[in-house]
């Protein structure tokens, strides 16, 4: 049985006014886990990772609609315009009927018709993929951030049955048929990644 998203998980769980600190995936903005930061530099579909890793990978769409992204995606997106309407789209990756990742992706509304990309008939199919089968892809570098025990993420990551606790995120902008993808993974859940964080985050408190 799959994973089954919780009553009061509402759309979108970012908020154009939350606060998020996005570095460059340098050593100083890292965790200093080498095995989680690891998955955070990791240059490979995430998705066929998290395949790898379990025999049982599903996508369960939060939501996908327009709206309002933040300052700091709409400059990703080339638009540098505060308050920009774009495609918000929010699932989570589940591995073995646990939630691993909640991935938010921002993309213009004209890739969502854009014969080679076609993202508005991506419906519970993993955006991931899709974008590393595109023949023309370009990816940016990648940025990292480390979600408060007390951010959204950590909000939902408890609304989902687990701990409120520290979580790190990546996120890259994905170019293909002169379109931009925002997309940012934060590991939550039973993920390898959120839970080395809890162990760490432990061992400092104690």
């Amino acid at each position: 049985m799959g994973f089954l998203l919780p009553n009061g998980v509402n759309f979108p769980v970012i908020g154009v006014a939350q606060q998020a600190n996005w570095c460059k995936a340098k050593a100083q903005h890292l965790s200093q886990h080498a095995e989680l930061d690891s998955w955070l530099q990791d240059p490979q579909s995430l998705t066929a990772k998290l395949k790898q890793h379990s025999s049982d990978f599903q996508v369960i769409v939060i939501g996908q609609q327009p709206g309002i992204i933040r300052a700091d995606e709409a400059t990703w997106l080339g638009t540098h315009l505060t308050g920009e309407h774009a495609i918000i789209r929010e699932v989570l990756l589940c591995c073995d009927g646990q939630p691993w990742v909640f991935a938010r992706s921002v993309f213009p509304a004209s890739a969502m018709d854009t014969k080679q990309l076609q993202l508005g008939q991506l419906g519970d199919k993993p955006l991931g993929a899709h974008l590393f089968a595109q023949p023309d892809l370009q990816r940016s570098a990648i940025e990292v951030c480390c979600f408060a025990d007390n951010s959204v993420v950590s909000d939902l990551n408890q609304q989902l049955g687990f701990a409120r606790q520290q979580l790190w995120g990546r996120r890259s902008c994905f170019t293909a048929a002169q379109q931009q993808v925002l997309v940012a993974e934060v590991f939550i859940g039973a993920s390898i990644p959120a839970q080395l964080a809890l162990s760490a985050s432990s061992s400092r408190g104690s």
